[in-house]
């Protein structure tokens, strides 16, 4: 679940409810997901679990797999809100890195590792995560460009992108493949994997890193 960060912008109240409505939906898709497994619950039992009518469901998504890919976009508000207050002069990798480790401190990885996971044996799940990493893409492309400027090369900014999401989908599946009674915290285990293959690609692949 997302906090509220020190620079966040007061909401009102009805916007409140709808963003309160919507993290409980959220929630009560992942929870069903957790217990019986993705695609064997139906959009009734989000309702049921969430406290809302099915109306209301869909009037936010679209499908069970939807309530439960919000999340990626939650974790990518935080993030790009974050890398927004790094200095403009600091390295831009660097400002990756430590834009990503801050928003983990905020909101942990294990729901979304979690969600990977089941995504490998559910089609449906699968579709519509790898929409929400479309969608994804394209954000982090227009955060890129706020902070280096509209004369950057269009080339090196997807070329940058498509590398960073690439590097942390390899992070995940290696994480994914681990035994689920490893020793240690699954969802640290799966940060350090991100911050690993971003330092990787932040220092060129270099045998010394």
């Amino acid at each position: 679940m997302l906090e509220k960060t020190e620079n966040a912008v007061p909401v009102g109240r009805r916007e409140q409810n709808k963003i309160d409505t919507r993290r409980a939906i959220a929630d009560a898709a992942f929870d069903l997901a957790v217990s019986v497994g993705p695609g064997s619950f139906t959009v009734d039992q989000i309702a049921e679990r969430a406290g809302v009518s099915r109306r209301t469901f869909f009037n936010y998504f679209h499908s069970a797999e939807d309530a439960l890919t919000v999340r990626t976009d939650g974790f990518l508000d935080l993030a790009l809100e974050v890398f927004g207050r790094m200095p403009q002069d600091e390295p831009l990798f660097d400002s990756i890195i430590r834009a990503f480790s801050e928003t983990t401190r905020m909101e942990g990885l294990l729901q979304h590792g979690a969600l990977f996971r089941m995504a490998d044996s559910n089609p449906d799940l699968l579709r519509a995560q790898l929409h929400a990493w479309e969608r994804a893409e394209a954000r982090i492309v227009e955060g890129l460009r706020r902070r280096l400027g509209a004369d950057v090369s269009e080339l090196y900014l997807t070329a940058l992108v498509g590398s960073v999401l690439s590097c942390t989908k390899a992070a995940m599946r290696d994480w994914a493949a681990m035994p689920y009674d490893a020793a240690g915290d699954p969802g640290e285990q799966l940060e350090g994997r991100i911050l690993a293959v971003l330092t990787m690609l932040r220092d060129g692949f270099s045998p010394r890193t």
